[in-house]
């Protein structure tokens, strides 16, 4: 963990020169609810009062390019003082060249307050609550080298070592304790380079290693070749032949390991349209693959992917996306599903789409994720999708909305199956000078046909002066 902190830390050095934003802020809120403690049939108003500190460092050179953000939140609840507390939000995401154009760094942080089960407790507002959390660290270190052999091809060796480690929030403790793991990948990859005009190729092997702290293993090897050839100007056949070795602790290792392959087509008309779909046997089953790219206009952008995964949890939370399209910082989804400290087998399905232009943005992303816990043959389905809208109204007044819908169709156990619905508005305005000013309001519904409806309704003014 010192390892992984140290080097953004080592990263943000450069944050003194001019080329880099350095941007402290302080904040205060006032937030009502009518359910302080999450509760289904014994709701409490409160008021909330929140002190806010945090700054954000960013900034890009030759060789270095940084985004961080720290936020400090202290609460204080007028009538239920044991949820006072302090939560941490910490992102961190960084990349240095040390030899050009061959020896890279990158690395990655996030220290979150969450909750990691679908079902556990849940508000309105980012908060601290009365139980289900956990503090989630969870770090990357990755360096890697990159050599051109004469324009034929392209080698990359690369290394990472992540760790994911679990702690007590200052409120609300989680009523589990999950596992903390240490993972070790190594992996070399060749590509065809820009020798080949029309065809390409890849080649690559890589051997994943993690331990938990309650003394679980997981070993996973690779072995994989891939290729692609035109076929004509709007259309290439690709496909790809591998080798999975699985050596984890209380699975069929048999059942997911063996040679694998797939073939497919990919659509490629225009530099705004890309499409891909394989058909293959992975994982001992038959397995879909598809990853689609298009960009109607400048300002607009749709993805939608399909993918199999056999992983285990940490890597989830490793995997999961820091940075949007534009290289800025967002808050990564950790809880879309709940979080199992097993190996599981994941089908996932995944839409986005965005648009920015003028005074107006607005976006929607949707999941479908079906999962199989190797360890005991359970399943879960959890279907997903969020949209918002914002809108400037004036030089110094935005407006944006934003709305939510989760439902797990199926879970581990009856009362896992949920529906979750959420909606907020918030209307933001610049005073000058970094000083700004917002008012918005948050709703929660959660339902599931054995209990009685969880609600709650929260209206937060606050205001904030950066330096």
């Amino acid at each position: 963990m010192l390892t992984i902190a140290g080097l953004v830390g080592f990263f943000a050095t450069p944050a003194l020169g001019n080329d880099w934003d350095f941007s402290p802020y302080i904040g205060i809120s006032e937030q009502f609810t009518d359910n302080a403690r999450s509760s289904r049939t014994d709701k409490e108003s409160d008021f909330i009062t929140t002190v806010d500190l945090g700054f954000t460092i960013s900034g890009e050179t030759r060789r270095t390019k940084l985004e961080t953000s720290y936020d400090l939140s202290k609460d204080y609840y007028a009538e239920n003082h044991d949820l006072d507390g302090i939560r941490h939000n910490f992102l961190s995401d960084a990349s240095i060249e040390l030899l050009d154009d061959s020896f890279f760094i990158d690395a990655r942080i996030t220290f979150t307050e969450e909750t990691l089960s679908t079902s556990g407790a849940t508000t309105a507002t980012n908060r601290t609550q009365a139980s289900d959390r956990t503090q989630v660290f969870n770090g990357q270190i990755s360096p890697y080298y990159v050599y051109d052999f004469g324009g034929w091809m392209t080698g990359i060796a690369r290394y990472s070592y992540s760790e994911t480690i679990f702690s007590e929030p200052d409120a609300g403790a989680s009523t589990t304790e999950e596992a903390d793991r240490k993972t070790n990948e190594y992996r070399l990859n060749l590509n065809s380079g820009r020798r080949f005009a029309r065809a390409s190729w890849g080649l690559q092997t890589g051997l994943i290693s993690s331990e938990s702290d309650a003394g679980e293993n997981f070993d996973h090897f690779n072995s994989a070749a891939s290729g692609q050839v035109p076929i004509n100007r709007l259309f290439s056949a690709i496909g790809t032949l591998g080798y999975d070795d699985f050596d984890a602790d209380n699975i069929d290792n048999e059942e997911i390991s063996g040679v694998y392959g797939g073939t497919g087509i990919r659509f490629h008309p225009s530099s705004r349209t890309d499409a891909s779909f394989q058909i293959g046997y992975r994982f001992g089953d038959p397995v879909f693959d598809m990853d689609i790219t298009y960009s109607p206009t400048s300002a607009d952008r749709l993805t939608a992917s399909y993918k199999v995964t056999v992983q285990t949890a940490d890597q989830s939370l490793t995997n999961a996306r820091l940075l949007d399209q534009q290289g800025d910082l967002i808050q990564p989804q950790f809880t879309v599903i709940d979080y199992v400290d097993s190996v599981t087998k994941s089908e996932t399905f995944s839409l986005d789409w965005s648009r920015d232009r003028g005074r107006n943005r607005y976006g929607v992303s949707g999941r479908y994720i079906q999962r199989e816990i190797l360890e005991n043959n359970t399943n879960d389905d959890v279907i997903s999708v969020n949209a918002n809208y914002g809108r400037s109204l004036t030089p110094r007044a935005d407006l944006s909305f934003n709305a939510g819908y989760a439902e797990v169709l199926e879970g581990q156990a009856s009362a896992d199956e949920e529906t979750t619905l959420t909606f907020g508005t918030t209307y933001r305005y610049n005073f000058g000078r970094g000083l700004s000013g917002t008012i918005s309001y948050d709703f929660l519904n959660r339902s599931n046909d054995s209990e009685s409806d969880l609600t709650e309704n929260a209206l937060s003014l606050s205001i904030r002066k950066k330096f």
